[in-house]
């Protein structure tokens, strides 16, 4: 299997919890104890669109089939929360097609992954020559209640249609679709903020009918991507990520992910008192996130100093490979850069990470330091995007997808703000 890239967006803002400032070896910000309620185990919604463009997926045994197979099972199986039915040994799930309608499956796996085949794709009816993915998401979203968590698998090609060729302006189409698709999200947002996306790229043996953008038709027996969303509450996305791995995924596994949320409103931290070789300073008594009497260890180039700061991010939607990633973070003070490690100290279960402010040159540098987490589409979803959409046969066009940008751009869109996703500034006196 592929390296998995993990690359994704959260929302993040890192603030002390209020009450006065704290003296050494005490927190900035008290953490708020963990409840140890149980959430109620989710209903999961399954919508495989069965588009005309979907059928080379489903042709005889595929990735495609065993990947959402074993995925299905999985979230069926596993220990999401309580069950409102307590002799049940499974969490409830919901199957259905989707294309222009939504058109319901008995619920057993089984039977809905054995069925994914070209004939049946077409016997079950609804508008299969177009995929409005606007459309389709709205419908989606419609259908999720706060106790729903909702997984949508599809190519998420969009088709404009041979209507968009005499004036040339399938761009204007796909556009238009990236601001319905954020304002669908943004109107699921105003009802349940915590509501959260998971999208996962993956691929499979494709054999069948590739349509371009104005529906021509070209065949192809090739590796292609596709795509499986989760979408619900931030709590269960979170529980489902923790208990379903997504290694475990079938076929070829996972090869990029995106999450997105909106932010919480504060993350418990705490600034540690200085180690042993990496300088000296005193947490402020009278000013809040802020040391003094700052010094630097060593002369010259042999110089050290480094603030250590413990946070709490259990109730971040983001994989520890972008939390510890130090490219996904933006230091104010170029003097400055940041290790982020698993946190070991004391209270274990309060903190997840620690974030390591290390000094670059030798003489100390003094002031405001903001340290930023970036806000921007991760760089695999430009890279698989098709411009053009129109020659599936060109160079590097057989593993990208046409519009993607623009698809996952709306769902970006829905929830940006102000160019990162939080923040934590720090006076060094």
């Amino acid at each position: 299997m592929k390296r998995l890239i993990l690359s994704a967006a959260c929302a993040l803002s890192l603030v002390s919890c209020g009450g006065p400032p704290a003296g050494p070896n005490q927190n900035v910000g008290q953490p708020v104890p963990k409840s140890e309620t149980k959430l109620t185990a989710p209903t999961i919604k399954v919508f495989v669109e069965n588009s005309g463009s979907m059928d080379g997926y489903v042709k005889g045994a595929t990735d495609f089939e065993n990947a959402v197979y074993s995925y299905l099972s999985d979230l069926q199986l596993a220990d999401l929360g309580v069950k409102n039915d307590s002799i049940s040994s499974k969490n409830s799930m919901e199957l259905y097609y989707i294309n222009s309608k939504v058109l319901p499956f008995a619920p057993d796996v089984k039977a809905f992954i054995n069925a994914l085949e070209p004939t049946v794709f077409r016997q079950r009816g609804g508008n299969r020559g177009t995929s409005d993915m606007s459309e389709i998401i709205d419908t989606i979203l419609a259908q999720t209640e706060d106790n729903d968590v909702s997984v949508f698998v599809s190519d998420c090609i969009f088709s404009p249609g041979n209507q968009y060729r005499v004036r040339d302006n399938a761009d204007e189409y796909i556009v238009a679709q990236q601001i319905g698709i954020k304002s669908h999200i943004v109107e699921k947002l105003a009802k349940n903020p915590d509501f959260s996306i998971v999208v996962m790229r993956l691929t499979s043996q494709f054999n069948g009918i590739y349509y371009n953008k104005f529906d021509e038709r070209q065949q192809i027996n090739n590796e292609r991507p596709f795509y499986m969303w989760l979408m619900g509450d931030r709590a269960y996305l979170k529980t489902i990520l923790d208990e379903v791995a997504l290694t475990q995924i079938k076929g070829k596994g996972v090869q990029n992910l995106f999450m997105i949320s909106k932010p919480v409103s504060a993350v418990p931290y705490n600034i540690s008192l200085p180690q042993p070789g990496n300088g000296k300073y005193e947490i402020a008594k009278s000013e809040q996130n802020a040391i003094t009497n700052a010094k630097t260890d060593g002369k010259g180039g042999n110089s050290r100093f480094q603030v250590g700061i413990s946070v709490d991010f259990s109730n971040i939607l983001l994989p520890d490979e972008y939390l510890m990633n130090p490219d996904n973070y933006v230091v104010s003070n170029k003097a400055y850069g940041v290790e982020i490690t698993k946190y070991s100290g004391p209270n274990q279960g309060r903190y997840t990470h620690t974030i390591k402010l290390n000094l670059l040159q030798p003489v100390l540098s003094k002031g405001t330091v903001k340290i930023s987490l970036k806000n921007t589409l991760p760089q695999w979803i430009n890279d698989y995007t098709d411009e053009s959409g129109l020659d599936i046969h060109s160079v590097g066009a057989m593993e990208k997808t046409y519009g993607l940008k623009y698809l996952l751009g709306g769902v970006y869109d829905a929830y940006a703000s102000d160019g990162q996703y939080g923040s934590i500034t720090i006076n060094i006196n």
